[in-house]
């Protein structure tokens, strides 16, 4: 059987944009695009604290192992993984959130923070979770197929919003600007 070609394999370590996060919080993001129309997805958070993943805000009734999410907008405003997909030399882009039990939605912009539609898909992300005391991974496969143009790679961005309850939210990413802008097309790894 015939291996599929990866045009793109990248992993990433996101970094805070808020200077108040504690020490010993670490995020990672790995991704690998497939000229075929797939991206896989994967976020890593590990906490050296007390409570470890217990002192984030996630969803309740978490079970690791497959996820069975549905579509649903605002995730950004709780824990959130995200992904930002930009067609080379152009200025439409999407915004791909994932929640940790599933919950997903997929965004197309024809400009910056313009434009927003909803993505419609062949079929939802396939999420699966998996907890430890100190860590949690998500992992996510979406087919990009029929409204990504196959065979041309995205430049990327990828950004986790994390809920730290009572502490608010802190933004993560490859890079920031002058504010946490996760639209920002600076901050996008290059195709």
């Amino acid at each position: 059987m015939a291996r599929t070609a990866v045009m793109l394999c990248q992993a990433c370590r996101l970094i805070p944009f808020e200077r108040s996060i504690p020490a010993g919080v670490d995020i990672n993001a790995e991704l690998v695009w497939r000229r075929e129309g797939w991206l896989d997805l994967s976020y890593g958070v590990l906490t050296r604290a007390a409570k470890g993943i217990g002192a984030l805000k996630l969803p309740t009734g978490l079970k690791d192992g497959p996820q069975q999410g549905e579509r649903k907008d605002d995730l950004w405003t709780t824990t959130c993984f995200e992904a930002f997909l930009a067609a080379p030399g152009e200025q439409r882009y999407w915004e791909v959130n994932l929640a940790a039990n599933g919950d997903w939605a997929i965004y197309r912009f024809d400009d910056y923070r313009s434009g927003q539609t909803r993505q419609e898909l062949s079929m939802p992300p396939r999420l699966r979770l998996q907890r430890g005391a100190h860590s949690m991974r998500l992992d996510a496969r979406i087919s990009l197929a029929p409204w990504w143009t196959q065979g041309v790679c995205p430049d990327m961005g990828l950004t986790a919003v994390i809920d730290r309850g009572q502490d608010g939210l802190s933004h993560w990413a490859l890079s920031h600007g002058r504010q946490a802008d996760f639209h920002d097309r600076s901050t996008f790894l290059a195709a």
